[in-house]
């Protein structure tokens, strides 16, 4: 086990930390996610029979519930109307700090080719967070969008970050809608998730293997396959039963 450390930048910060704090990804499940069930008695028969839904998904269950959510630490108002945007970050208004800014931006020469969805003629916004991030020797974190939030505002880019000597991460973004010559208001409510942080090695090593058809291995894989029928697709009994055999 590791220590993510997240420190504010000023003590003036230290309150938006206690409002707002980064918690497990699993304190911060979408409405989605809560209302359906994961299927563990499926009903086999008769014209009602059951189609699980997607949070059966083990790749969308683990991407669900595991690494860190990095909260909105204000209300962050955005307005674009004919090519120009002008944005309001309120808690701003609480603070004098000199020289920092809430959102900044990078220009056109530096999103060259990107093809990211940014306003014409401007370039990219990202935003500047108020905390600084730190990790133990030879770790990093991981940012990334919290996609399945299906959020209609903005998407973070991802990136990750070697936070055991870089300790102060900002984040560009880009915009979910259409904003061609049309008028776009919105609000990014403090509070709702931001971003998805979770921990690497850095500089693990690892050699890339691409095999030809295997038997052996094929037939450990159809005896994997019948352990997850035989218990009915339940993805949990089988992730302990496997996790036990390694």
């Amino acid at each position: 086990m590791i220590d993510i450390n997240i420190y504010p930048r000023y003590p003036q910060f230290e309150d938006l930390l206690e409002l707002y704090p980064p918690q497990p990804a699993n304190k911060f499940l979408p409405e989605w996610y809560k209302k359906n069930k994961i299927s563990n008695k499926l009903n086999l028969f008769g014209p009602d029979k059951e189609h699980p839904h997607a949070k059966n998904c083990p790749a969308i269950q683990e991407e669900m519930l595991n690494g860190i959510v990095l909260p909105a630490w204000s209300d962050i108002w955005i307005d674009m109307k004919d090519n120009e945007v002008n944005w309001k970050t309120t808690v701003g208004e609480n603070f004098f700090i000199p020289n920092w800014k809430w959102i900044g931006s990078h220009n056109l020469q530096q999103i060259k080719s990107m093809n990211l969805n940014t306003i014409v003629n401007f370039g990219i916004l990202k935003l500047f967070s108020p905390y600084y991030f730190s990790t133990p020797k030879g770790y990093g974190l991981s940012f990334r969008d919290v996609f399945y939030h299906h959020r209609k505002d903005i998407r973070l880019l991802p990136g990750m970050v070697e936070t055991d000597i870089w300790h102060e991460v900002n984040f560009p973004f880009e915009f979910t809608q259409d904003i061609t010559n049309q008028e776009t208001k919105f609000i990014i409510e403090a509070g709702s998730p931001l971003m998805l942080l979770t921990p690497y090695k850095i500089n693990e090593k690892y050699n890339l293997k691409l095999n030809k058809f295997n038997d052996k291995f094929y037939g450990k894989q159809k005896k994997n396959t019948s352990l997850m029928f035989s218990i009915s697709n339940k993805w949990f009994n089988y992730k302990k039963l496997k996790r036990d055999m390694l």
